[in-house]
């Protein structure tokens, strides 16, 4: 099984096209300390290693292979949504890099993760965090309305697709009152192009992003 994940703000240019991303290596703590207690709502994560091999076995290209954003709870500080010992996605683009005992780690705030993993790993089995909803693209056309066959590249990618999941919701400001998602699950939505994080597992795409991006729901 071959899981693959992008922003779907930041690794497109205007065109479309897929652009790089610089990594830069994380900060290694000073001698004197060994540990991180995160602080206030932040979480501290043990970064997974990136695949070195494709689901066929065949040793990938090291510019081909893209920085990981999943990995696992090693500390919390006052959070509600997730626990130490949980597989997380997080936004790679709000954290620390941080290098502890020789391992990448980030910390991050826990609005920045995206959602939980299962123990089986799968993307469809994700359970998205907060106000966001997990969707289940829709295929595009393959062909025009005139019945030309549509390459890869000029088929328009569809901006809807079938919620399978949904976060607890967020509490309100300077309240303990949540705030649900209103859209259900199996409800056909629409949603702003180039919102949220798109996802790849086994030829079918997936999409996470927050309630307020949704545009309409389907019937």
């Amino acid at each position: 099984m071959a899981i693959s994940y992008r922003s779907g703000i930041l690794m497109r240019t205007s065109l479309g096209r897929r652009t790089s991303v610089c990594v830069v290596a994380g900060q290694a703590l000073p001698k004197p300390y060994k540990t991180v207690a995160p602080v206030g709502d932040r979480i501290l994560v043990k970064v997974d290693k990136e695949e070195a091999k494709s689901v066929g076995g065949v040793l990938l290209p090291t510019l081909s292979t893209e920085k990981p954003t999943a990995g696992k709870i090693v500390s919390v500080g006052d959070v509600s949504l997730v626990k130490g010992g949980d597989h997380v996605l997080y936004s790679k683009f709000s954290s620390i890099d941080l290098e502890l005992d020789g391992q990448e780690h980030v910390l991050l705030k826990e609005d920045d993760v995206i959602g939980v993993l299962p123990e089986s790993q799968r993307i469809s089995q994700l359970q998205p965090l907060g106000d966001r909803v997990m969707i289940k693209g829709a295929k595009a056309e393959d062909k025009s309305a005139g019945g030309v066959l549509l390459s890869i590249q000029s088929a328009d990618k569809p901006n809807f697709g079938t919620v399978v999941s949904v976060g607890s919701g967020k509490k309100k400001e300077d309240s303990e009152e949540w705030i649900k998602p209103t859209v259900k699950v199996g409800e056909t939505v629409m949603y702003s192009k180039y919102s949220g994080t798109e996802f790849e597992e086994d030829d079918q795409g997936y999409i996470i992003l927050r309630e307020g991006d949704l545009l309409s729901v389907l019937s």
